[in-house]
């Protein structure tokens, strides 16, 4: 059973890589760029909003690339970059109109699919889901952190 569910997992992952490609394809941004903006956008929602440096670490780019794709974003109206007021070195990242418009015509219809892929479910179910899938995003970027790591430390 659990060698399904990683089948499973990477499936998923694969899948959500590839509707990301086709949507961006589809509204002329980089796949890159929706990478990007989904995670300003989480980040954002979870009321800590992502610095240049964050996102560069969490996309495993430079901070250079990530200069040049927020300057793209920008030049867009997706993103805005605004001074950290607790901290006024730092700047974060917020979502501009048009960044959440875009962000809406991704998930909505993607929530919409999945809704009701999970409507049968029981709250049950649906809590062992939500675990399951916690403590795979866990164990994922535990992974993550290893492949970032200096071999031999």
């Amino acid at each position: 059973m659990q060698d399904e569910l990683v089948d499973l997992v990477q499936m998923l992952v694969a899948e959500g890589q590839r509707i990301a490609h086709v949507f961006a394809q589809r509204h002329g941004v980089h796949g890159t760029d929706i990478e990007a903006l989904v995670r300003i956008l989480v980040a954002g929602e979870r009321g800590q909003p992502l610095t240049a440096g964050q996102l560069a670490a969490e996309l495993g780019l430079t901070t250079g690339s990530v200069t040049t794709l927020l300057d793209r974003l920008e030049r867009a109206g997706h993103v805005r970059r605004e001074r950290d007021p607790a901290d006024r070195r730092r700047v974060i990242l917020r979502y501009g109109e048009p960044g959440r418009e875009l962000a809406g015509q991704f998930f909505g219809p993607l929530g919409v699919h999945h809704r009701s892929a999970t409507g049968d479910f029981t709250p049950t179910e649906l809590e062992v889901v939500r675990r399951y899938l916690a403590a795979t995003i866990e164990a994922f970027g535990s992974y993550r952190t290893e492949l970032t790591r200096e071999p031999g430390t």
